[in-house]
Parts: structure tokens; sequence; C-alpha cells
């Protein structure tokens, strides 16, 4: 059966519309502009639950206990629900869950774009505003590692805005078989052993779109029912 995770259109306010909101910045550089409570889901099937935040360095999962921020380790970690949106543990990157299928998962890779900061002096990638409590770049051998400036919850929220704001990449993928091809037409004839001829009347016959989530459920369908 399958089951779509239509996200970021839900009519009510959902935990998608209040990311939009605040962007995440060189104090802040999550997902959301809070931690939301969620519910972990294991390998083994087992939950739990927790306050969570995805850290947009290399898109681990943090917690919060007593006060402290914390690093999950995502050794034994399927997946994690935060408000409305799922992420799904591949190959050690908590990836948000566009949609799924029986054969396979459109996931979507969320990073923070550190060389993309413009700090308010106008240089490019020069120092961050509040150099006091935080990193510049050049202090880091030209690149930011993302790294939090304090583990102590209440200090990080007060000053998250007191910086840069980090704008973000992504890229959008299949996830089959284990394999995690990038969304695009010559990834998939790349990365996989399918007819070029029969997989481009089938895009044309159903007017894919490579942009939309329904879309790719498609084409996962499409390759794993053709083998």
């Amino acid at each position: 059966m399958k089951k779509f995770a239509l996200l970021l259109t839900a009519a009510l306010i959902t935990i998608a519309a209040l990311a939009q909101k605040e962007k995440p910045t060189v104090n802040w550089p999550y997902m959301y502009p809070d931690f939301v409570e969620g519910t972990l889901e294991n390998f083994g099937g087992l939950t739990e639950t927790a306050r969570y935040n995805i850290h947009l360095n290399i898109a681990t999962l943090h917690y919060l206990e007593d006060g402290i921020i914390k690093e999950h380790s995502l050794a034994k970690v399927k997946q994690v629900t935060i408000g409305d949106e799922v992420y799904c543990n591949i190959y050690g990157k908590m990836m948000l869950l566009l949609g799924e299928t029986e054969g396979g998962l459109v996931v979507k890779e969320i990073l923070a774009n550190y060389s993309g900061i413009i700090s308010r002096d106008g240089a490019y990638g020069g120092a961050v505003a509040n150099r006091d409590k935080t990193f510049s770049h050049q202090e880091n051998n030209g690149s930011f590692n993302g790294y939090l400036i304090t583990d102590n919850y209440a200090d990080l929220f007060a000053i998250k805005n007191d910086s840069d704001e980090v704008p973000l990449t992504t890229k959008v993928y299949l996830y089959i078989n284990n394999r995690l091809i990038f969304a695009n037409k010559n990834s998939v004839l790349e990365s996989l052993n399918i007819d070029k001829k029969a997989f481009s009347e089938f895009l044309k016959s159903n007017d894919i779109k490579w942009k939309n989530p329904e879309d790719l459920v498609k084409i996962i369908d499409y390759i794993t029912g053709s083998k």
C-alpha cells in the first residue's frame, strides 16, 4: 500500500510553517526555531519521545535532556517524527520523508550552506556578528565546522538570532534497495539497469514532474515493478 507524506501543505498550522518563519543562524544551525516534541523509532520497532531538532551541519539528530543539548547516536535510529514531519536515517543522515511506497522512499537532504553566508560587513565568508559568542569562518581555516557554541539550551536559545542567517542547500533523492539516487533522469539511468527508451516513454506518457514527490513515487513503482 502506498503512503504519501503530504508535507508543507497542511491546512492547519504545522511545524513546517513555523520553521519557515525563522531561518537557521550560525548560533542556531537547526531546522526548527525551537526543539519540538517528537517520537523516535529504532530499527527494532521500539519508540521513545523527547524534544528533538535536526542539526543542519550534517543532518544529525539532537535532543534535550535536563536543559542540555545532546546528539543522538544514529546507529539504531530508523526514523523520527517531529510535528507533522518524518525524518529517515539514510546513511547516517536524517532526511525529510516526502513520499513512500513499497519499493522505496522519496527523501530530501537539507544542509546548512555555511559558504553562502554573507556577513554584515559585506565580506563573503568573513566574520559573523556577535564575535564574542560565535566563531568566524576564517578562524576555522576557511570553513565553519557547525559545532554548537554551547550545549546549554537556554544560553544558546537566548543568542540564536545574534548572528548571521545560514542559507540552506537541498537535494531530493530516490532511496531504492538501499541505494540513494539523485532525483533526475540522468542519475536514475546511470545508476540503474533499466531500459532507457521504455523509461523515457513512461515519463512522457505519465507527464512526470521531477519536482513532484507523488510523481517520484510513481517512478519508484515503475522501477521496482519492472524488475
